[in-house]
């Protein structure tokens, strides 16, 4: 099984399945990650002041200690070893899950005309930044940024905004990398926006996530009122909030907001985290005028073009619309706005990259694999036996941990109900999974006493700092803690 956070949920509900003996053998999960450091979302997804939901690792290191579990860490298992497993052992069930790290960007314009501008980054790199990805990310130099904009209306839109803007003595005490922590010391950023094309009834963020927000302390929301009465108008229709899938969600949102939009203004100089709705980026710009030189050169972004969308509610009274759901669409006549800024963020999503014989589910939009249940459909449209997804991967790149287990939940089950009616041929081992990883030179596997040695390692670091830890932030000084390099 490949690892990350849902690979753990997953591993803890199929041996509380297996504890009531439903097989005539015992199960046995061999968990692969690409990291030395296990846990995914957890370590590296969750923001740094958040440590509350990161207490599910303490679930996840106990699975590791059961006894028919393997953990191999700083292993990359590759796409032809995978299908070679599967097709050659039949006995052996294969679960892949995804994180971040093996997402890709969706695509994004980044330059006009001739220039490349620079200062536009994913969400991603802000994450893995703040949370010291051992890749060793880089992020803009913040003494020199003064105007943020977050591209999306999603969780991760308000963790980087609300890091951003908290007081770095906070920050101090989580685990937050030590090199965005002295870069948010020197940081100038007074002003954050948040924009994303459709309206406040149409957020993907969370309440919990919103109300951390706007309880910044000496920050000034500001949101469009005006936009908001419209939104409680569409709530006071006939029968509108039992149409809509999350209408309790939406209320409470819709409500946070209404009262952050009613508090009076800060004094001059404040810093200001503004929520704005209906506005789809068209170009990025720099400070330059344009010019015919053909000579192509980098340069900051300094603003962006807007296209002023308004939500499609159909003409009339519809007893059957969800609100939540509405699209947008340009306003006709097409209107358009600048907005000064001196970064941007793109927080749009994640695309999963996959690897025979995984295949895209064209109905979502290319953002989950094609399958039932966590059974994978292969591009014949059959199940392919043996091989199954959780996570990500089967939802889609949505949702909290909490979904996450959901999802893995579902799988396990899934998994169990197969096996039952399809038991695995007795003379196959039951003590492990037979597929062994290829491991080239530059690798060395990290098991699970090594990685609970390079934990120990960033805890004790941790305590001369008085915080939770200080990560590694590198491949290379988890294993120099083991000894393998």
């Amino acid at each position: 099984m490949w690892s990350r956070t849902s690979g753990f949920l997953f591993s803890s509900r199929l041996f509380a399945l297996d504890q009531q003996a439903v097989l005539d053998r015992k199960i046995s999960i061999d968990l692969f990650e690409r990291l030395p450091s296990p846990f995914g979302l957890s370590r590296y997804g969750v923001a740094p002041d958040h440590p509350e939901v990161k207490n599910c690792e303490h679930k996840f290191a106990q699975v590791a200690e059961h006894p028919q579990f393997r953990y191999y860490g700083n292993t990359i298992v590759l796409g032809d070893d995978a299908e070679k497993s599967t097709s050659e052992d039949q006995a052996s069930i294969r679960l892949k899950t995804l994180d971040r790290n093996t997402m890709k960007r969706y695509k994004f314009r980044r330059h006009t005309r001739r220039r490349q501008l620079s200062n536009i980054l994913p969400g991603r790199a802000a994450v893995e930044w703040y949370n010291g990805y051992p890749t060793d990310p880089t992020f803009v130099d913040l003494s020199t940024i003064e105007r943020v904009t977050i591209i999306g209306m999603g969780n991760v839109s308000l963790d980087i905004a609300r890091i951003l803007l908290t007081d770095t003595q906070v920050l101090a005490k989580t685990d937050i990398s030590e090199k965005a922590l002295e870069m948010l010391d020197k940081s100038r950023v007074k002003h954050v926006e948040i924009v994303g094309r459709r309206g406040p009834l149409q957020v993907a963020f969370t309440t919990r996530e919103l109300r951390e927000l706007v309880g910044l302390p000496n920050v000034e929301i500001r949101i469009d009122r005006e936009l908001l009465l419209e939104a409680a108008e569409r709530f006071a229709e006939p029968g509108a909030l039992s149409r809509m899938a999350n209408s309790r969600l939406s209320k409470r949102l819709l409500e946070v907001m209404l009262k952050a939009s009613n508090r009076p203004s800060l004094p001059t100089g404040s810093r200001t985290c503004t929520l704005r709705f209906l506005r789809s980026p068209l170009s990025f710009h720099g400070a330059s005028s344009t010019s015919t030189n053909t000579i192509a050169h980098t340069e900051p972004v300094r603003s962006i073009k807007w296209q002023i969308n308004q939500l499609d509610y159909p003409p009339q009274h519809s007893p059957s619309v969800d609100y939540s759901s509405i699209n947008s669409k340009p306003i006709f006549p097409p209107q358009y706005e600048t907005s000064q800024t001196d970064l941007v963020i793109k927080s749009l999503g994640y695309q999963p990259i996959l690897f025979r014989p995984l295949t895209y589910d064209n109905n979502h939009r290319k953002n989950r694999t094609k399958n039932d249940e966590g059974r994978v459909i292969g591009e014949d449209d059959q199940v392919v036996p043996g091989l199954y997804v959780t996570g990500w991967l089967s939802t889609g790149s949505k949702g909290v941990i909490g979904d996450t287990m959901n999802s893995s939940m579902r799988t396990s089950d899934t998994i169990m109900s197969d096996l039952l009616k399809n038991p695995p041929p007795s003379s196959s081992s039951s003590s492990s999974c037979s597929f062994e990883p290829t491991l080239d030179q530059a690798q060395f596997r990290v098991d699970w006493n090594m990685w609970k040695a390079i934990d120990d390692h960033e805890r004790q670091l941790g305590k001369t700092k008085s915080k939770p830890r200080v990560k590694c932030t590198s491949v290379k000084q988890m294993l120099d803690v083991v000894g393998l390099t």
